[in-house]
């Protein structure tokens, strides 16, 4: 590290009194949502090798490095984090490993395009050849399989990124009664899974200063449609369903939409929701409502926005699974050392209120 970026003598001196077990991480945030990127401090044991391993071991074995990293009072309920992993597996030029304030989720999409620009901004992955016009191509392992990177620049300045997803699918669809009212409520799949409900049909207004009603009937959404459990119809398996996904679309204006994502405990994402707009574009292609040929832009309760187009289709006779391409842009918002005080009672954190 270089004078100019050299710690201060006295925080120097204080991470060397102890094992202060120092992570440091790079943090930024996509279309408002924040991602911490790990860069040095956590070890793997040597014979833990690719994402599915280390995500399992780290879950097992090492939680408390999640906890640190996006619980409070480090971080919070809206804090997730990457692990970046050393892997070429699935012809993919790096891994990654989510965590989450309340799990180790398959996927995320406002994560990997935060991961992503931050590989194109800090050269992680010197041997990236430019295409034609200039981008840079390349496929992060992710536990719900391998998505492929375009990092679109301009005399070599990012400008955005275009994350080819894995596959999105309406998963089934049901009607629900919520505060009274019986809806028709979707589950939807865009590399993790949301119970979807047209925020019209409940009178329930997208605007932020409605969160704090949008959060309490997400809630009580989320307890009843999963108090049973919840199984794919098609093969009975249990589903790990945990984030609702309010809309508002109008049919006359098919390729708008605003979403917003509500995970547990109860925050709302300040995104579009990668993985929800993915999921989103799937339900309007499947009912015909949007022409796969279309790009759809989504937009969040700030007014972030992503646009979603198809990158390809596959139909089988029970469902029609599209592989979407979406495109947003991550900023670095600073760089962080995080350490752990042996005296501190919470220096593992605690859960978001």
């Amino acid at each position: 590290m270089s004078d100019q970026y050299a710690l201060p003598a006295a925080m120097q001196r204080w991470l060397e009194k102890s094992d202060r077990q120092l992570i440091t991480a790079i943090d930024s945030h996509t279309g408002g949502n924040p991602t911490r990127i790990v860069m040095s401090g956590i070890e793997l044991p040597a014979e833990i090798q690719g994402v599915d391993a280390a995500r399992a071991w780290l879950r097992d074995h090492a939680d408390h490095w999640r906890r640190r990293l996006v619980h409070e009072p480090r971080g919070g309920g809206l804090t997730c984090a990457v692990l970046p992993i050393a892997t070429q597996e699935d012809n993919c030029d790096i891994g990654a490993v989510l965590l989450e304030p309340g799990s180790y989720p398959p996927m995320c999409g406002h994560c990997m395009i935060g991961f992503a620009s931050v590989i194109v901004e800090l050269n992680w992955l010197p041997n990236l050849q430019p295409q034609d016009d200039g981008s840079l191509a390349f496929r992060i392992r992710t536990p719900a399989g391998a998505i492929g990177i375009t990092a679109h620049c301009d005399n070599g300045e990012l400008e955005s990124v275009t994350l080819t997803n894995v596959e999105s699918f309406v998963v089934r669809k049901d009607h629900h009664l919520i505060d009274g009212k019986t809806v028709a409520v979707e589950l939807l799949y865009g590399g993790d899974y949301y119970i979807s409900v047209d925020a019209s049909a409940l009178g329930l207004s997208l605007d932020r200063d409605n969160a704090t009603e949008i959060v309490r009937m997400a809630r009580a959404l989320r307890a009843s449609y999963t108090q049973h459990g919840v199984r794919d119809p098609l093969d009975d398996a249990l589903l790990d369903v945990y984030q609702v996904l309010f809309y508002h679309y109008d049919v006359e204006i098919p390729d708008q939409a605003k979403i917003v994502v509500i995970a547990p405990p109860g925050v709302v994402d300040r995104s579009p929701c990668g993985t929800g707009s993915s999921a989103f574009f799937a339900k309007l292609v499947t009912e015909g409502l949007l022409a796969e040929q279309q790009t759809l832009t989504t937009t969040s309760i700030i007014g972030s926005t992503f646009s979603v187009a198809t990158h390809q289709l596959r139909r089988t006779p029970q469902r029609l699974y599209i592989t979407p391409a979406l495109t947003g842009r991550a900023r670095i918002n600073g760089f962080l050392h995080i350490a752990a005080d042996a005296e501190d009672e919470l220096a593992d954190g605690f859960a978001p209120l």
